[in-house]
């Protein structure tokens, strides 16, 4: 029941999203619209190029590890529910991490922090992703290293993303409506 019920959520969600666009588009000004847009089409982008990672890269190198690690001293065997609960873990987990771009874009373009401090505490920043991959479905070492490659790329993409927005335009000017 669970897995075709999340098979069809996963299924209507493009749908639901839409529909949920169509909904809220309308009632945005021209500069709020051109600063939303972008980012109502990345996140869907963002999300699968998220889950293609996490099902070519981190389920077979984490499924290898874990199922030959010690194969010689214990009997491995795989129930359903534990390995469709793992894939479904580390499916969502690499589709939501996948969105750290859009994070931190939204940082910066509220004023929350400058693409500065994002740049001098960059170590601080590694140190949390370290942490963060640690934290993500998947107990082993391998999954953890193929978990964290990427995330140290999108942060890196995500500050040169922020600092290229700093220099077109203030963010002063998406609350005044002008561009």
């Amino acid at each position: 029941m669970t897995v075709a019920a999340y098979g069809a959520l996963v299924l209507s969600l493009p749908v639901l999203l839409y529909q949920l666009y169509a909904y809220v588009l309308p009632a945005f000004s021209n500069a709020e619209r051109r600063a939303v847009v972008p980012i109502l089409i990345l996140f869907p982008i963002l999300f699968v190029a998220g889950l293609a990672f996490a099902y070519f890269v981190v389920m077979p190198a984490a499924v290898k590890f874990l199922l030959n690690f010690n194969e010689a001293q214990f009997n491995i065997q795989v129930r359903a529910r534990d390995y469709y609960g793992f894939f479904g873990m580390t499916m969502l987990a690499g589709g939501l991490v996948f969105q750290m771009p859009l994070l931190i874009l939204a940082l910066t373009r509220l004023g929350i922090v400058t693409t500065r401090q994002i740049a001098k505490n960059r170590r601080y920043a590694y140190l949390g992703i370290a942490i963060l991959a640690a934290a993500l479905p998947g107990v082993d070492p391998i999954s953890m290293l193929l978990e964290m490659i990427p995330l140290l790329v999108l942060f890196e993409i995500s500050v040169a993303l922020s600092r290229l927005f700093d220099r077109r335009r203030p963010v002063g000017d998406l609350a005044e409506g002008s561009t």
